[in-house]
C-alpha cells in the first residue's frame, strides 16, 4: 500500500522539488498537478489487473478489483478536470472546442473522449447487453489506447515533463504498465506448459453440476492452495466452445496429493458443455487466488457456513481440509437449494456429521420441496439465521452463493448485530 502511494505521488513531488517556476497562479499549478496524479493511477491500473499473485495475496482478488474500479473512477475525474481547469486558469476556453490547435492537443482530446466512453461502459456494465468476454476485450483495448494517448499528449504538452527526473519516472510508469499488460495478455498465455494439467476424472454431482479433477503434467509445478481459494481455468477439448479463461473455486482439499478439483455448474459458454469433458482432455490452470479461507483466521473455532447451490464448493474444500487434518472446529452449515435433487455432496456431508473433526451440523433448506421432503423449507434470511444459529456473539460467518442469497444473508447478519469483521465472503460484482 505504501509502495502504491509512493508511485502515484512521485511525479508530483519531483515536479514540485525541481521546478524553478515561482510565479505561477494557484489555478495553473492545480491544472498541471491533476495529470501528475491521474496518469500514474492510470498506469497502475494495469498492474492491479494483471493477476500478479504477490500483489493479490495480501488483499484478495475481489478487494483488489473493487479498488481497481474506485481508482479508475478517481483517475478519470482528475484527467477530465485537467483541460477544464487549464482553460479556466488562462481564460482560453477555445482549448476545449477550437480547431486550430497543435496535434498533441488533438491526441489528448481523443484520449479523454475514449476515457469518457470507458468510464461509462464500466459504470453501466450490468446494463450493457454484451457478452462478458467482448466487454472485457473492449475494456482492455480502450485502456491501452487511453494510456498511450495520455502518455504521448503529456510528453509533448506538459511543462513539468521537461524536467529530466519527471521524464524518467513518467517513462518508467508507462513501461511498467506495458510490461504488466504484456505479461497478463501475451506472455503468460504463451507459456501454457508452466500451468498444463490433464483431466483425470469427471464425476456428475447432480443434473447440471460436475466435479472435474486435474493432475499436473510432467514438468509442471503445482502451486499448493488454501482451502476455499479459486483458480483460473482454461479447458481444451476437441469440441471446445470457448478457450477463454474462467475463475472456478477449488472444491478439493489441499491434502489431496497430486491433483486438484473444481465443481462446476453448467450455465455459461464454457460451463454449459462441462459434462462433455472427459479424462485425457487438457487444461491450463493459473492460481490459486483469494483469501476466503478459515486457515487465515486460526483463532476462530466456532464457525457458521452459509451456502447456496454450487456456492458450497469453497466451504466443502474447507470442511474436507478440517476432516483430513483433524481440525477441532465447530461448524454449522446452512445450505440452501431450490429442490432436494440440487443438494451437492449430501452423502459426504452426512458422513462428516458422524465424526467430530470437525464437529459438523448441517441444515438443508429448499425453496421448492417435493412431497417426500421433511426438512426445512424457504430461504436463508434473517429469520432462518436467528432460528438456527442461536447466540451469534463470538462466532464467525462464511457466506458463498448466488448474489441474492449473499445480499440477504449478509444484510441479515448485520441486522442481527454481527460485526463486518466476523463476516467472510468474496464478491466480484463491480
Amino acid at each position: 500500500m505504501v509502495l502504491y502511494l509512493v508511485i502515484i505521488v512521485s511525479p508530483l513531488l519531483l515536479a514540485l522539488a525541481f521546478s524553478k517556476k515561482m510565479d505561477e497562479t494557484f489555478s495553473w499549478q492545480l491544472a498541471m498537478s491533476l495529470p501528475l496524479i491521474g496518469f500514474p493511477i492510470l498506469a497502475m491500473q494495469f498492474v492491479l489487473s494483471a493477476r500478479l499473485r504477490w500483489v493479490e495475496r495480501p488483499f484478495g482478488m475481489d478487494r483488489l478489483y473493487q479498488f481497481h474500479k474506485a481508482m479508475g473512477m478517481f483517475a478519470g475525474i482528475l484527467l477530465l478536470s485537467h483541460p477544464v481547469v487549464v482553460a479556466a486558469s488562462n481564460g482560453s476556453w477555445s482549448l476545449l472546442y477550437g480547431l486550430a490547435i497543435p496535434w498533441y492537443i488533438w491526441v489528448g482530446r481523443a484520449a479523454l473522449l475514449l476515457l469518457v466512453i470507458h468510464v461509462a461502459l464500466a459504470i453501466s456494465k450490468r446494463l450493457v447487453k454484451m457478452e462478458y468476454q467482448k466487454w472485457k476485450a473492449m475494456h482492455s483495448s480502450f485502456a491501452v489506447l487511453i494510456l498511450t494517448g495520455a502518455f504521448v499528449h503529456s510528453w509533448f504538452a506538459g511543462d513539468d515533463l521537461k524536467l529530466t527526473a519527471v521524464r524518467v519516472v513518467w517513462s518508467a510508469l508507462f513501461a511498467g504498465a506495458a510490461a504488466a499488460y504484456a505479461w497478463h495478455r501475451v506472455l503468460r498465455p504463451l507459456w501454457p506448459h508452466r500451468q498444463a494439467y490433464d483431466v483425470t476424472d469427471v464425476q456428475q454431482e447432480s443434473g447440471d453440476v460436475w466435479t472435474v479433477t486435474f493432475a499436473p503434467k510432467r514438468g509442471t509445478r503445482h502451486h499448493p492452495h488454501l482451502p476455499g481459494q479459486f483458480h483460473y481455468l482454461t479447458l481444451h477439448r476437441e469440441d471446445d466452445v470457448s478457450s477463454e479463461e474462467h475463475p472456478f473455486t477449488i472444491s478439493s482439499s489441499p491434502t489431496q496429493i497430486g491433483a486438484v478439483s473444481s465443481t462446476i455448474k453448467a450455465s455459461g459458454d464454457l460451463t454449459r458443455a462441462i459434462g462433455r469433458t472427459k479424462p485425457g482432455d487438457t487444461a491450463n490452470i493459473y492460481g490459486p487466488f483469494g483469501r476466503f479461507s478459515y486457515v487465515l483466521y486460526p483463532d476462530e473455532h466456532d464457525l457458521i457456513f452459509i451456502a447456496g447451490g454450487v456456492g458450497i464448493t469453497p466451504l466443502m474444500s474447507m470442511l474436507r481440509h478440517m476432516r483430513d487434518t483433524g481440525a477441532r472446529k465447530r461448524v454449522l452449515l446452512l445450505y440452501a437449494n431450490k429442490t432436494p435433487g440440487d443438494i451437492l455432496f449430501g452423502e459426504e456431508l452426512r458422513a462428516m456429521q458422524s465424526g467430530d473433526q470437525p464437529y459438523l451440523d448441517v441444515v438443508d433448506i429448499v425453496s421448492q420441496p417435493d412431497e417426500g421432503w421433511t426438512g426445512e423449507t424457504g430461504r436463508i434470511d434473517r429469520e432462518k439465521i436467528a432460528q438456527h444459529c442461536g447466540v451469534l456473539e463470538g462466532r464467525s460467518f462464511y457466506v458463498c452463493g448466488p448474489p441474492g442469497l449473499m445480499d440477504t444473508a449478509v444484510s441479515g447478519l448485520k441486522s442481527l448485530g454481527v460485526l463486518d469483521s466476523r463476516i467472510r465472503y468474496e464478491s466480484f460484482r463491480q
